[in-house]
């Protein structure tokens, strides 16, 4: 008897020294999938952790699938289309009423007053981009919700030009820098991937719609225009092509999946003094914004998929995500340990050049939960600084309603995927292929979806 009871005791002492998920076997696993630079080879030991820390807090385990950039648009596709069990979906505004419309997503709005921790956190404005006919499609990551552009130059090699460019604010004033460092060595300046250069469409809210159409930000009359019809965009368009013969963006740009991502001089969304480029931290001069728009919203969506088995779950998972920093911490930096480290001041300090963690912090939720790093301590102030600096679009708040009009968005939708490339890349001469673009539109309905989505928005702002 007193052996027996030896072994049961001993039993217990080993069954405490080992984590609960161990034991959790039964509990729900959330799968949630993403974009970023692929699977983290350390995924199995990072799970563990994850697993151990969300079975104790919530009672339940998180599978991730790291998509690989240059393949997402094409697996999330093949995710939906095949109905591949998911409960998590990323998403933006270039995916969200496709998502709707294919009936992939879930209607938070009955699931949200349950989950008031996520609520009081997320301001109000961001829940009504995602808001479409009373219902609500996605939790929207609270981070540089206003939008704004910016040029990054690498110091060393703007040193070498003599060229002061911290007042060069747009894309003509930047083009003898540009023509500078090609004649250092640096043969292709503007280096693009096939999604092109396109930043100046964000000066339009397009709603959530097709890039073919939109309000001007500050439009007062808020007019909706044919995008590729403002002679801004025209002409813009004209410079890029003009430069791509000029050999200043590289020749395969329009078949590029991904640009490499240490380049000395970039274009990129962010706040002043936000990136290192080449080792350096980059000259930021910003050219457009900061805008807070329905689009800026929407650049980063995390949704419940229609087929979630366990959707309560999932939004514990997403609340957990936007309110508490321990587990935002594990999203957005990895193993600690491995992929980072917690500084004796209380900051993180990342191996990101020998063990970088591929799940970019901008997809996962709330910015301003997480330990700032130690390299750059002010980084969620200087966010959240460019946020309240920002210009509310004319249209914020404002969604339209697709049902009369989902076929030719649709369509319009499919006419822009096949030129966008060549046009937002330089690659092919805007004057001709500009007017091609728009008289494929026209056939597809262009003016009439215009028409449409003019009378909704008189008429939402009539009283106002």
């Amino acid at each position: 008897m007193k052996k027996l009871l030896s072994l049961l005791l001993a039993a217990l002492l080993l069954a405490s020294l080992i984590p609960a998920a161990v034991f959790a076997a039964d509990v729900p696993t959330i799968k949630w999938v993403v974009p970023g630079n692929g699977m983290p080879d350390n995924y199995d030991a990072w799970k563990a952790k994850v697993d151990e820390y969300l079975v104790e807090k919530i009672g339940a385990k998180l599978e991730v699938e790291v998509l690989s950039w240059g393949s997402y648009g094409e697996k999330r596709n093949a995710i939906i289309n095949g109905g591949e069990p998911v409960d998590i979906l990323f998403g933006a505004s270039d995916t969200l009423y496709n998502d709707i419309s294919k009936g992939a997503l879930m209607d938070l709005a009955p699931l949200l007053p349950n989950y008031k921790a996520l609520t009081d956190v997320l301001p109000e404005s961001l829940w009504a981009p995602v808001t479409v006919n009373g219902a609500i499609y996605a939790v929207p990551t609270y981070k540089d919700s206003a939008m704004a552009h910016f040029f990054v130059w690498q110091p060393s090699v703007i040193e070498k030009t003599g060229i002061d460019v911290t007042e060069l604010n747009t894309f003509e004033k930047i083009e003898p820098v540009l023509k500078a460092m090609k004649e250092q060595g640096i043969n292709y300046p503007y280096y693009l991937a096939k999604g092109g250069s396109n930043f100046l469409l964000d000066n339009y809210d397009n709603m959530g719609l097709p890039r073919v159409l939109g309000v001007r930000y500050d439009d007062q009359e808020r007019k909706v225009v044919s995008l590729f019809e403002q002679e801004e965009i025209w002409d813009f368009y004209r410079l890029l092509h003009k430069w791509f013969n000029e050999g200043l963006i590289n020749p395969d740009a329009a078949t590029l999946a991904t640009a490499p991502t240490d380049l000395p001089f970039t274009v990129s969304q962010g706040w002043p003094n936000a990136w290192k480029i080449m080792g350096e931290v980059g000259i930021t001069v910003r050219f457009v914004g900061p805008i807070f728009s329905n689009n800026s919203v929407m650049g980063s969506l995390n949704s419940i998929s229609s087929g979630c088995q366990n959707p309560e779950k999932a939004m514990e998972v997403l609340q957990l995500a936007n309110t508490d920093t321990k587990f935002r911490d594990m999203l957005a930096y990895g193993l600690e340990g491995d992929n980072f480290e917690y500084t004796d001041d209380g900051m993180v300090k990342q191996y990101a050049v020998d063990r970088p963690w591929p799940w970019p912090r901008y997809t996962s939720g709330n910015h301003f939960i997480l330990t700032p790093s130690f390299e750059d301590p002010t980084i969620f102030e200087n966010i959240m600084s460019v946020n309240d600096a920002a210009v509310p679009s004319v249209l914020l708040g404002f969604t339209p309603d697709r049902s009369e009009i989902e076929d030719q968005l649709a369509y319009l939708d499919s006419v822009l995927n096949k030129y966008t490339s060549e046009i937002c890349t330089g690659t092919g001469n805007p004057d001709d292929l500009i007017p091609m673009m728009i008289a494929e539109l026209e056939g597809g309905g262009l003016r009439d979806v215009i028409a449409n989505v003019q009378a909704q928005v008189d008429a939402f702002y009539a009283d106002k």
